[in-house]
């Protein structure tokens, strides 16, 4: 009797088309917050700030939707929410690169 009550979850499955779809989408998403960060005081900044703030809407999404329906997507979709938000807010540049100059004459 035990044993028709419980019943083990059943995991969702994705198709293998949605999962290298996801994961292009995932790389992608982690490639425009790169070219945020590269593109930093350049006319292109705008506009690829907007598309992360999509991608990133989306991985979002993503990471919701497949955690709420145990297709096991969850966690890496979070973690790479986690990637696109430290790849466009880290400092690349070396420590004996100069330093800007419209932020040096700020200060002098």
């Amino acid at each position: 009797m035990l044993a028709i009550l419980w019943r083990e979850p059943r995991m969702n499955s994705l198709s293998t088309t949605w999962l290298l779809g996801l994961l292009a989408f995932h790389v992608a998403s982690i490639a425009t917050a790169w070219a945020t960060r590269m593109a930093a005081g350049s006319r292109a900044e705008g506009p690829l700030q907007m598309l992360f703030l999509a991608t990133m809407a989306g991985v979002g999404f993503v990471a919701w939707y497949c955690h709420g329906h145990g297709l096991g997507l969850g966690i890496p979709s979070g973690l790479t929410l986690t990637a696109m938000v430290l790849t466009a807010v880290t400092d690349f540049r070396r420590t004996h690169e100069p330093v800007h100059s419209l932020s040096l004459s700020m200060h002098g």
